[in-house]
């Protein structure tokens, strides 16, 4: 069975492996760049990633989410040839749409490098950075594929041969005393094309050994259906997305405040990245949309709800620390870069207390066959961008706080419906309060250490309270428990101190 627990656990471990080693080289080289480029170079560098962050979901056309939805369905039951057949059409589509956006940018080049604020020098340089439109896209979309198939050994792999390959890259020029913005992006381009051959070459391979027994069939009109309606809420979604506020922010604060931005959201993505529900997500959706479909709703709501908590759980905690050594924090790693940013990475986190869940509540609508719904909630997403235009009046302090507030009333709203309906989340409220609670606890303790002695001390004690602390709220349900030992067997009695007993909560 293609999405048996054997395989999930199996699967599980290229997983956690893969993204350790993506996790460590992602932040040596965010650390390394910072360093070694000019606060203009860097943010220019910074917003040309964000314009391909951007196009990642404004040119997937809600395609990205059909194959996440059809292609788990359709490798377990689906009828001779139906999966390549899929397959092929859907990244055949994509190169083309690539193409396409990739073209029409490197027509605008000029004008849209002015608009950015660029000096002549990078406008003449970076035109390059339009080749990783192709590359690094087409790359991700099949790294999905590849996820959809629990193929995490390969999947991992290549992903973490991209930033380790830029390190490596970066390091020769830094050697040789050739590095520049325009070498910069040369490597990336060179990178990323070897990960994304290599990636379909696994992708093709798997198909191979994939010709279907089944007798499911997919109509045209089905797939297309949903892509249309995951269409608009992609087009929505991508307003709100990290590039493109990288580079909003650009736009209205100038390249180097985007790149102290650029450089903040980079530690958000990293910590919002390893989020549960992003980082494990990418290996449970396959096996909800089997378990869905196979009329277990319990399971998926279950999970679900399972994930969210422990999302909020982790970010309380990235809060506090945060609030009580923010500026010591940031200044440290950014090697007295960026000065007083503390209480900026703080609301942004604040805000990723929503931001991360939306993965988790998109997916989970998508699942419930809410897709209709969710374009039409989507339209909150516009509230994102307007509120940095309105925020810029007050420098980034007031972007921030208009991107938090935004986030919180967009998610809040999609998961109250959500809610409500016959097949929803049941959240466990009572055990993420407790958590928060003492989360907040910890940030009083922390800051009184930190008065009487150091940001670092203070940091210690709120680490330490929360670790122990959490045995004592036990923020973790008796439901969550069975869940746990249903999918990790005998390795889930490590969470045994954390289990509330009492069945009621």
């Amino acid at each position: 069975m293609l999405y048996s627990g054997k395989r999930f656990r199996k699967a599980l471990q290229h997983f956690l492996l893969g993204r350790v080693t993506q996790a460590i080289a992602f932040f040596a080289l965010t650390l390394w760049l910072v360093r070694i480029l000019s606060p203009s170079d860097y943010g220019a560098y910074m917003v040309l990633w964000g314009m391909v962050e951007m196009l990642m979901p404004l040119s997937s056309l809600g395609m990205i989410e059909g194959v996440r939805r059809f292609l788990p369905e359709l490798a377990e039951r689906g009828a001779p040839g139906l999966l390549s057949k899929f397959v092929s059409w859907m990244a055949l589509i994509r190169f083309a749409i690539l193409i396409v956006f990739s073209t029409t940018i490197v027509s605008f080049w000029p004008e849209i490098t002015v608009w950015l604020g660029f000096s002549v020098v990078q406008q003449n340089s970076t035109i390059i950075a339009t080749g990783l439109i192709i590359t690094v896209i087409g790359f991700r979309f099949t790294v999905e594929m590849l996820e959809c198939l629990l193929e995490q050994r390969w999947s991992q792999m290549t992903q973490a041969l991209m930033p380790i390959g830029r390190i490596i890259g970066v390091a020769l020029l830094t050697l040789a005393g050739t590095l520049t913005l325009e070498k910069l992006l040369y490597i990336d381009l060179i990178i990323s094309t070897s990960c994304f051959l290599l990636a379909e070459l696994f992708l093709i391979r798997k198909l191979r050994n994939l010709p279907g027994t089944g007798d499911y069939y997919v109509s045209v009109r089905e797939i297309a259906t949903f892509v249309w309606h995951m269409m608009g809420t992609s087009l929505l979604w991508a307003a709100a997305g990290p590039g493109t506020l990288r580079i909003l922010v650009a736009r209205v604060l100038g390249l180097e405040v985007a790149g102290m931005f650029a450089f903040l959201q980079q530690l958000q993505t990293i910590i919002g990245r390893y989020l549960p529900a992003n980082l494990l997500y990418n290996i449970i959706r396959p096996i909800l949309i089997s378990r869905y479909t196979a009329g277990e709703i319990s399971i998926v709501s279950q999970t679900v709800a399972l994930l969210w908590k422990i999302n909020l759980l982790i970010v309380a905690i990235c809060v506090a620390s945060i609030a009580i050594a923010g500026d010591t924090l940031i200044a440290f790693i950014s090697s007295d870069r960026f000065m007083d940013a503390g209480t900026v990475m703080l609301i942004m986190l604040i805000g990723l207390g929503a931001a991360g869940q939306s993965q988790l509540i998109n997916s989970s609508m998508q699942i419930f066959s809410y897709t209709h719904q969710l374009r039409y909630f989507s339209l909150l997403a516009i509230l994102v961008p307007i509120s940095v235009i309105i925020g810029s009046h007050w420098g980034l302090i007031g972007v921030v706080i208009g991107i938090m507030l935004s986030l919180w009333i967009l998610n809040s709203t999609i998961l109250m419906w959500l809610n409500r309906q016959d097949e929803r989340i049941e959240l466990d409220w009572y055990g993420a309060l407790r958590g928060i609670a003492l989360a907040a606890l910890s940030t009083i303790v922390g800051w009184i250490v930190g008065q009487e002695y150091s940001a670092w001390w203070g940091l210690g004690a709120v680490l330490l309270l929360y670790c122990v602390g959490l045995v004592l709220v036990k923020p973790l349900n008796c439901n969550d428990m069975a869940l746990l030992r249903r999918g990790l067997r005998q390795q889930a009695r490590f969470f045994t101190p954390f289990v509330w007993n009492n069945p009621k909560y």
